[in-house]
């Protein structure tokens, strides 16, 4: 109970924070403009990603249990917030942040001593063992994963309702499965992701005090996931096949994997940023915000039910695994047939400029 408790106690903070801080975010700074890529309006504060930090600290404190593996990861978390918090404010070198990252991931790796030692057996075959390659596998994984998060931050609400989807789904068998520090962090996470989306959520009632999560925000959330299913999917703490880690964050992956692919082709850098994304394909094709934010939401959550679902039914991990493959193709036709469907949507389900965050 007390540490299902640390969820509320994280949301409330969350909410507290983000109130406490929008005064002072003017002050030093921290608001976003619209301009460029972003169409939102007027200046909005870019504090959801500290008043989630200072919510999940709060629940990890108080939910007891967390190991040093845990401490470790809050650790690496505040300086991952801290990188993300000045390149809210100075716009740094995507240069420096890509080696911050990778510091955070390492340090994290060598801190816990835990690695993607193998894949599991995606293809029937056996298991996939990665020998020397699971450290700098772990690390790429990593920070890949802050990436997508990143990605899928472009409209209201996307990243924090489909994190908020994720860690729900992993505190669920994190709790079944007896792993109280990835049950901490994830309801820790749960309840700070649902307390920002008070003010992130493209709605009307929160309009006055919208509220964005920035790359403080993201870079915490990805890094989190991707650390709690680092830390699930250890055969010496429980029987979780790192495929199950797939369903429960299938947007982020896939908005990464796809992504990667169409800025290669273009001969782009994979990191160079693009309206691309599926998310601005869907608003591009006359689906409105909240329209966009219901379908992810939806997504994610049958995902993540799914997920648990053939865990706990000991489906085959290459079952489960070639599942996914067809789910990320079925997401990719419903993206391509987009402009098709927007044009039959009615009125009130079309797009509504308004609540565009980038």
């Amino acid at each position: 109970m007390r540490v299902f408790l640390a969820s509320v106690i994280a949301f409330l903070i969350t909410a507290a924070l983000v109130l406490a801080l929008r005064p002072m975010a003017q002050v030093v700074g921290l608001v976003d403009r619209p301009g460029g890529r972003k169409s939102h309006n007027g200046e909005i504060p870019v504090v959801g990603g500290l008043a989630m930090f200072g919510g999940c600290v709060v629940a990890a404190v108080m939910g007891g249990g967390l190991t040093p593996h845990g401490s470790m990861l809050l650790v690496a978390s505040a300086f991952m917030v801290v990188i993300g918090a000045l390149d809210d404010r100075f716009d740094l070198d995507p240069q420096f942040r890509l080696f911050a990252h990778a510091a955070a991931a390492i340090a994290l790796t060598y801190g816990t001593d835990f690695v993607v030692a193998d894949l599991g057996d995606l293809f029937g075959t056996g298991t996939i063992r990665l020998g020397w390659l699971a450290v700098p596998f772990t690390v790429i994984a990593c920070m890949a994963l802050i990436t997508a998060l990143n990605m899928l931050d472009g409209l209201d609400g996307l990243a924090g309702g489909c994190a908020m989807i994720a860690f729900s789904g992993l505190a669920i068998v994190a709790t079944g499965h007896d792993a109280p520090t990835s049950a901490i962090m994830s309801l820790g996470l749960m309840g700070a992701c649902l307390g920002f989306l008070m003010f992130n959520v493209p709605a009307r009632f929160n309009r006055g005090v919208r509220t964005f999560m920035g790359d403080a925000g993201s870079t915490l959330l990805g890094f989190v996931l991707a650390s709690v299913g680092l830390f699930l999917i250890q055969p010496d703490r429980s029987d979780i096949p790192p495929v199950f880690i797939l369903w429960m964050m299938p947007i982020p992956i896939f908005e990464l994997f796809s992504s990667t692919l169409r800025r290669v082709f273009k001969g782009m850098s994979p990191l160079q940023a693009d309206n691309g994304h599926f998310h601005y394909l869907l608003v591009q094709s006359g689906f409105s915000v909240r329209l966009v934010f219901a379908i992810y939401l939806l997504v994610s959550a049958t995902s993540a039910g799914f997920g648990i679902a053939a865990l706990e039914a000991e489906v085959a991990e290459p079952a489960m695994f070639w599942l996914f493959v067809v789910f990320f193709g079925a997401w990719t036709l419903m993206n391509r047939m987009a402009p098709a469907i927007g044009a039959l949507l009615p009125r009130y389900l079309r797009r509504d400029l308004e609540n565009l965050q980038h």
